[in-house]
């Protein structure tokens, strides 16, 4: 009754029925992340301006890491001279994403530290390459005091 089904075609049904939901299921994947690339480009207009360099910090709660990843492409390949750290906190936990640009990169930012700084702050550890690098903290309330120590770190770089 409940598949709408008589029971000889009730393993057909319930085939279709799934084969329905993993098209869909697919579907809100290919909507999060166009959403997640549009939060991305707005992440670079609103970039801040360091030593010739862009800026990005942000926090969206419950994004998981494979959004973060995607956002963080985004950014690295869209602009060569940003360097970003993007954060999501769920569970009493922090996830971050560094990347860097290949001009940022060029200019001695390094992913891999910047992660390493910022999950510290936030009691946890990361790191990864030069131009991606991934993490995590355990103290929430250290979240924007870890993203606040992006643009010191990388003044102090460039000097």
């Amino acid at each position: 009754e409940l598949l709408k089904s008589n029971p000889a075609d009730l393993a057909d049904r319930a085939e279709q029925v799934m084969l329905e939901m993993r098209e869909l299921r697919r579907e809100v994947e290919r909507y999060q992340a166009q959403a997640s690339l549009g939060d991305a480009q707005q992440f670079l207009m609103s970039a801040k301006a360091v030593g010739g360099l862009k800026i990005v910090t942000h926090s969206r709660p419950g994004t998981d890491a494979n959004a973060l990843r995607q956002m963080g492409d985004f950014l690295r390949d869209k602009e060569p001279g940003v360097v970003a750290v993007l954060a999501s906190a769920a569970e009493e936990k922090i996830t971050f994403l560094a990347v860097c640009g290949k001009e940022a990169v060029a200019r001695g930012i390094k992913a891999g530290e910047l992660v390493k700084l910022v999950s510290g702050i936030a009691g946890g550890s990361g790191g990864g390459k030069p131009d991606s690098a991934m993490g995590g903290g355990k103290d929430m309330l250290k979240l924007d005091d870890a993203l606040a120590a992006v643009d010191d770190f990388v003044a102090g770089k460039l000097k």
